[in-house]
């Protein structure tokens, strides 16, 4: 079988659709991003840690491996965004994870830079990066739970290049926070902060190439960077990985676990498998985690 035989039998193996408890809690964690309460967020934030160990071995080599279908997002979900008017059960969802050797404080370099082109492989030659909330200082010292920023960017692929802007926010969480409903003591000492950060993404209305054949109707995206310290899962024999996986994976192991969900529609010009966009998207996925993993290993402190 040559090599075009097998990327076409890759693509046609399908992720494995994501459980019941994995999709309530990134649903509620994409439409909470904003929440006053921000133990309403770390509480899904640590479900979904958890559902990740369980459902995929986060260690495989292939993508195929790491990654999940979740559920598609609903117009609850998307209140409060600026968003094309368009049936989200047509945006494709993905979800993939990686790890990395880097720990969370040095991941929290990568949203301050201005050009973001050296961990958007997707993105070559444009992709600028302005800041409307939050600053350096405040974002590294997280003096502020919040870094927005505005995107504007050139998508370049075998299938469409095309320009648009990007909004992209930012958030600090701490894991370590109670549980919404727990009864607190108060004389209890406060826990350690165990700190992660999400990032959501929309786009705000379809862009479209300079002949207005190939578009990116709609675009969503969730992502996490999980602290891998021994604080989340820690197995002990009871837990039960999908479908009889064997995987051992844990929260122990240093670095952090990467997750970007997205859920996009767009039209190539041409008639493509649900299955073909899927394998595509998740090797875009994958390029943008070894891009960061190679800045890291250049700039990390």
């Amino acid at each position: 079988m040559g090599f075009l035989g097998v990327m076409l039998l890759a693509a046609c193996q399908a992720s494995p659709p994501a459980n019941p408890s994995f999709n309530d809690a990134i649903q509620f964690a994409f439409r909470e991003f904003e929440t006053e309460d921000p133990r309403l967020l770390a509480f899904a934030l640590r479900q979904l840690e958890r559902e990740l160990y369980l459902a995929v071995d986060v260690t495989a080599s292939g993508n195929l491996d790491r990654s999940l279908i979740p559920a598609a997002l609903t117009d609850e979900d998307i209140v409060g965004l600026e968003h094309p008017d368009r049936d989200l059960s047509l945006a494709l969802p993905i979800a993939l994870t990686s790890l990395s050797e880097f720990v969370v404080d040095q991941h929290r370099q990568l949203p301050l830079l201005p050009d973001q082109r050296d961990i958007e492989p997707g993105s070559p030659n444009f992709y600028e990066r302005a800041f409307l909330e939050g600053s350096e200082l405040c974002w590294q010292d997280r003096n502020c739970d919040f870094l927005r920023t505005l995107n504007d960017l050139t998508k370049e692929n075998a299938l469409l290049t095309l320009s648009y802007t990007l909004p992209k926010v930012y958030r600090w969480v701490d894991l370590a926070l109670p549980d919404p409903a727990a009864e607190l003591d108060p004389d209890a000492a406060p826990e350690e902060p165990r700190w992660s950060y999400v990032a959501r993404s929309w786009s705000t209305e379809r862009a479209t190439n300079e002949d207005d054949d190939r578009s990116i109707e709609q675009s969503y995206s969730f992502e996490i960077w999980f602290p891998r310290d021994g604080r989340g899962l820690l197995r002990d024999g009871s837990e039960q990985n999908a479908d009889g996986g064997t995987w051992t994976s844990d929260s122990s192991g240093g670095g952090t676990l990467r997750m970007m969900a997205l859920w996009a529609e767009s039209d190539v010009g041409a008639e493509l498998s649900d299955e073909l966009v899927a394998y595509a998207t998740r090797g875009g996925i994958d390029d943008i985690f070894a891009a960061q993993e190679s800045w890291l290993s250049d700039n990390a402190r």
